[in-house]
């Protein structure tokens, strides 16, 4: 199997978790209601079915159909944090506190998987992974990227990873900001309500 083809498999697995993730959490704080957030969650279980579909029968066609898959989860995240950020700016009484964590989970979540496909997709090549020498010509993974977009997102900095351009170095502070604000103000609006 090809180096590019895992990554593509990778690329379906994390569409199917956040696919999961979304269906599993219908009680979370979104913009527009329950019919926006069935429409969204159709979408993407049908660009879950085209990504698996595209990676068994073409793993190199895969391109289009991630990128679409992160602007509807980017969606999905930017919609969620306005709404988080309305209800505990304006809304402050009517904050139920789980409600509010279970939604800054999927926040995060979404994060960490958008800015893993924007990191895969948009800036392979501006990021230098530590490697062994014995790994020089070895092609970077999708979970590759997944990981460094997951130690973004927690450490809210770089960890072993170095960006290399301002681009990529704007795409970190940006998932490192919405992150902060994640945990910051909606997990800990929640730990306050619940305790």
């Amino acid at each position: 199997m090809k180096g590019g083809s895992r990554r593509d498999w990778g690329e379906s697995v994390t569409l199917l978790v956040a696919l999961a993730v979304f269906v599993a959490t219908r009680d979370r704080y979104t913009i527009g209601g329950p019919a926006i957030t069935l429409g969204l969650g159709i979408v993407l279980a049908l660009m879950c079915c085209v990504s698996i579909a595209v990676t068994w029968l073409r793993p190199s066609g895969s391109r289009p159909v991630m990128v679409a898959a992160a602007g509807v989860l980017a969606v999905g995240v930017i919609t969620s944090m306005l709404k988080v950020l309305y209800l505990v700016v304006y809304r402050t009484h009517d904050i139920q506190g789980e409600r509010l964590l279970l939604t800054a989970l999927v926040i995060w979540i979404g994060n960490v998987i958008v800015f893993a496909v924007i990191y895969e997709r948009a800036c392979p090549r501006d990021f230098a992974f530590p490697k062994r020498e014995s790994e020089s010509s070895t092609p970077m993974q999708f979970l590759d990227y997944l990981f460094l977009s997951f130690t973004t997102s927690t450490a809210f900095s770089p960890t072993d990873t170095s960006p290399l351009s301002t681009r990529a170095r704007m795409y970190m502070m940006a998932e490192s900001t919405i992150s902060l604000a994640t945990i910051a103000i909606a997990a800990a609006r929640a730990v306050n309500i619940l305790s």
